[in-house]
């Protein structure tokens, strides 16, 4: 059987990423139109948006009827989970957390913590 690589914990990834990354991650992208171009011979437009915040970039073809026949995006590096694996709800809790507490200097939840109301 072969060797698994043994995989890196959501934490401590999440606490490597630029902010911008876990923005995008716990907010979505913030996509502002790019380019958008006529291609004759595929007889559709090439539509380009660019996210402001870590430069992913959604590309898609549409058609003059505005039908959307193919889609796809480009990622900076290291942006994708390559040894952390499926991001799971815990996993983007743990994002959730980690963006809290880089935007807004509150503590990251305590391991096997899962919420409920919050203490004052």
């Amino acid at each position: 059987m072969p060797e698994q690589t043994p995989r890196r914990s959501i934490e401590s990834w999440a606490q490597e990423l630029p902010v911008s990354f876990v923005e995008c991650r716990t907010m979505g992208h913030r996509w502002q139109p790019h380019t958008a171009t006529w291609d004759r011979e595929a007889r559709a437009y090439h539509v380009i948006h660019a996210c402001d915040r870590c430069d992913t970039h959604r590309k898609a073809w549409w058609t003059r009827n505005g039908a959307v026949t193919s889609a796809g995006y480009d990622y900076p590096e290291g942006y994708l989970t390559k040894d952390v694996g499926y991001i799971d709800a815990d996993g983007r809790g743990v994002l959730r957390t980690e963006y809290l507490a880089r935007l807004f200097g509150t503590p990251a939840r305590a391991e096997g913590d899962r919420g409920g109301a919050a203490q004052s």
